[in-house]
C-alpha cells in the first residue's frame, strides 16, 4: 500500500512541477498589441504616432507586430501595423467609392474589439499624412475622410 501511495504522490508532484499547460495560455503564437503608446515605446516596437482630424479617433500609432517568445521576451515580426483606437466601431477604406459601398475589406480588422488595425506599406510610412475614409458609426455609412498627420 505504501508503494502505491508513493507512486501516486510522486506522479502528482511531477505533474505539478512540469505543468500541463492548462493554467497558463500560450502567448507565443498570437500577435500582441501595446495598450498605450508609452508601452509600445518601452517594448521597442514603436514607429510613429499620428494626430487624427476627427474626435471619433482616440489615438493612432504604428508599431512593428510582436509576439512573446518561449521565455516571455518580446520578438519582433515583419511589417508595420497602424493601430487606431476609436470611440465607435469603424472600418477604413482607401477610396470614397469603396467606403460608400461599405467595403472595408482592405485588410483591416478589430483587435480584441478595441483597436482597428491596418497594415501599412513602406510608401505609406514615408508620408507625413495618411488619408483614409471611415465607414461605420451608429448609422453604418461612410462618415467621411480621416486625416492622420504624423507627429514629429
Amino acid at each position: 500500500m505504501n508503494k502505491k501511495i508513493q507512486i501516486v504522490l510522486t506522479s502528482v508532484s511531477l505533474l505539478s512541477m512540469l505543468g500541463c499547460n492548462i493554467d497558463i495560455p500560450d502567448r507565443t503564437l498570437f500577435t500582441q498589441i501595446s495598450e498605450t503608446i508609452e508601452e509600445s515605446k518601452a517594448n521597442g516596437v514603436f514607429f510613429a504616432e499620428y494626430r487624427p482630424n476627427r474626435e471619433l479617433i482616440k489615438k493612432a500609432w504604428v508599431e512593428i507586430p510582436w509576439v512573446y517568445d518561449t521565455l516571455g521576451n518580446i520578438k519582433k515580426q515583419g511589417g508595420n501595423e497602424l493601430y487606431i483606437e476609436a470611440i465607435d466601431s469603424i472600418g477604413l477604406s482607401d477610396s470614397w467609392s469603396e467606403c460608400d459601398q461599405g467595403d472595408t475589406s482592405n485588410g483591416n480588422m478589430g483587435v480584441k474589439g478595441k483597436y482597428l488595425t491596418y497594415e501599412l506599406t513602406e510608401e505609406e510610412l514615408s508620408k507625413d499624412t495618411l488619408i483614409y475614409y471611415i465607414y461605420g458609426g451608429k448609422k453604418r455609412k461612410c462618415m467621411g475622410e480621416l486625416l492622420l498627420i504624423k507627429k514629429k
